[in-house]
């Protein structure tokens, strides 16, 4: 049976040798990743340019490693005023949580994955700074208007009626 080991070595060498290269030439390719990768944190933000957060400290209550920080302030009238949102890059172990806890979908993992820098320094980075925080009443009167609009996009009533317009018919006199 030694022999059959070796033939079975050779096989799978030959079809190594054969495949061709499977590398990138990175700096100039890269590679395309999957949806699912998950790389740095970064906020999201309204069609306007306001951030999505609402100052509700679930993610920096979650996160495992406790890079998150939220500096915030509330006013007389509860509403809040985000003075810093930071995160530390290089010490993020990428796990998601904190984007899973969050109940407005105000941070998502990025597919960024050039991380690397020479200056520690910016490794921490302030995600968003000096804005105030969206309230739970303006994201439920953005998602209820994404909602009638996806429904007005599928309305029946407006596929019944154009079945209902008049069509010429051209036929056969035989």
């Amino acid at each position: 049976m030694w022999g059959f080991g070796l033939i079975n070595g050779l096989r799978i060498t030959m079809r190594n040798m054969l495949r061709g290269p499977i590398t990138v030439m990175y700096p100039y390719e890269k590679l395309e990743l999957p949806e699912r990768s998950r790389w740095a944190v970064r906020p999201v933000y309204f069609d306007n340019g306001d951030p999505m957060c609402t100052a509700c400290m679930a993610c920096v209550r979650t996160c495992p490693d406790h890079i998150l920080d939220l500096e915030v302030t509330t006013a007389e009238d509860k509403s809040k005023h985000i003075d810093r949102f930071s995160y530390e890059v290089g010490a993020c172990m990428m796990c998601g949580l904190c984007v899973e806890t969050c109940p407005f979908d105000a941070i998502v993992m990025s597919h960024e994955y050039e991380l690397a820098v020479t200056d520690p320094a910016k490794l921490s980075e302030d995600l968003v700074t000096d804005v105030d925080a969206t309230s739970a009443k303006r994201h439920r009167e953005i998602k209820a208007a994404a909602q009638a609009a996806t429904e007005a996009a599928a309305d029946p009533s407006a596929l019944v009626a154009d079945d209902a317009a008049p069509t010429e018919k051209g036929g056969d006199d035989a």
